[in-house]
């Protein structure tokens, strides 16, 4: 009678043991899938990283973009130089623009269906967006 006992313990253990990792592996997915991500921009860009507090600054030709990183706690500001339809990725919540390109060229937001949200002339002021409805940016 013992051997069978120990024969139901072990198996009593080891499906204790695969349902605590199984579970514990799924606890850990979850935590994962609501970590931090990083804004992207695509086609890529430079950029660099401004701490909180400080405007962004953006050299003559560029059209400067600035969008919160949580995954630095900090500024992220994209230099779109070349003449493209930038489509943007986990751009969040308030940021600032400033278009120093040069020929009074304009750059826009788009939503999600392409629809025209702003229009950014050259100027030196840096404007608040609200990038949770912007799905794009044209620089020229």
């Amino acid at each position: 009678m013992r051997p069978q006992r120990s024969l139901l313990g072990a198996v009593a253990t080891m499906t204790l043991v695969s349902a605590s990792v199984f579970v514990s592996g799924s606890a850990q997915a979850a935590t994962s899938a609501t970590s931090a991500v990083a804004p992207t921009i695509s086609p890529a860009a430079s950029s660099q990283l401004v701490p909180n507090g400080e405007h962004i600054s953006c050299d003559t030709g560029n059209f400067c973009a600035g969008v919160w990183d949580p995954t630095v706690n900090q500024w992220r500001v994209f230099f779109l130089y070349d003449c493209h339809l930038y489509h943007l990725s986990n751009w969040q919540g308030t940021g600032e623009v400033v278009n120093s390109q040069t020929g009074n060229a304009q750059a826009t937001t788009h939503g999600q269906n392409g629809a025209l949200i702003q229009t950014y002339p050259v100027s030196a002021d840096a404007p608040d967006v609200n990038w949770d409805p912007v799905w794009s940016i044209r620089n020229c």
